[in-house]
């Protein structure tokens, strides 16, 4: 997986209006009205943090119940902040958010804490909605490795130079990655039910792993075998 870079973020999130839109796809996609239960998109409030419904005028506040909330701190501050926090191995201190952005210590100081709870929370969570799964291995290819120190019988799904990693991505959400000792159902189920919720629609490949994993899911799959990665909504990351 390529890095997200700044350059990528500053060009994703160049505006306020910007970083809002993205509270709003990620807390109130395909939003039916509350009120009159309208499927018509809503619309973006002129100077205002808030979306209305184009049919009965309702509005819709993304950032009410989030740290974002009564925050007079520009939304673009706060998303830098949390590409920072996450992004740097060890983390920022809040001394280096007061450098950063030019803002009191104490602002600096409720930032970090909020975006540490924030991700401690997430992390928690069970995912929910559409889930992807899907099963990868790190390690140098055989073939690329000098002769003295290629490894034999690695071919298919072997662990003995490679460490499986199952991943789990919501879309429009997090993505989480375990290292197991190896792919069968016995390591990968436990990890689904204990990071996905029941009721949820999980997407894999038609890997034989997951054949038995449906159980409380809405289990669909694509079969890598046929040539299919793509149908609709199934597909995997």
């Amino acid at each position: 997986m390529n890095k997200y870079t700044i350059t990528e973020f500053r060009k994703d999130y160049p505006d306020d209006d910007t970083c809002l839109d993205k509270i709003f796809q990620l807390r109130f996609s395909n939003l039916v009205c509350p009120k009159c239960e309208h499927e018509k998109c809503f619309s973006k409030v002129h100077d205002r943090r808030s979306y209305q419904c184009k049919n009965c005028g309702f509005q819709i506040y993304p950032t009410a119940g989030t740290i974002f909330e009564k925050t007079t701190t520009p939304l673009t501050i706060w998303f830098y902040a949390i590409f920072l926090q996450t992004t740097t191995r060890n983390g920022v201190a809040a001394k280096e958010f007061e450098r950063q952005f030019n803002v009191c210590y104490k602002t600096a100081l409720r930032m970090a804490h909020q975006i540490k709870i924030l991700m401690a929370n997430k992390e928690s969570e069970p995912f929910t909605g559409i889930i992807e799964g899907d099963e990868t291995y790190i390690g140098g290819e055989n073939k690329n490795r000098h002769a003295n120190k290629k490894v034999k019988g690695t071919q298919g799904r072997s662990t003995k130079d490679k460490t499986p990693v199952f991943g789990l991505l919501q879309r429009g959400g997090n993505v989480s990655a375990t290292v197991l000792n190896d792919v069968k159902i016995e390591s990968i189920k436990p990890v689904v039910n204990a990071k996905v919720e029941k009721g949820s629609t999980l997407v894999t490949d038609d890997f034989g792993g997951y054949k038995t994993i449906s159980e409380g899911y809405y289990h669909l799959s694509v079969n890598h075998k046929n040539g299919e990665y793509v149908r609709g909504m199934v597909h995997t990351m």
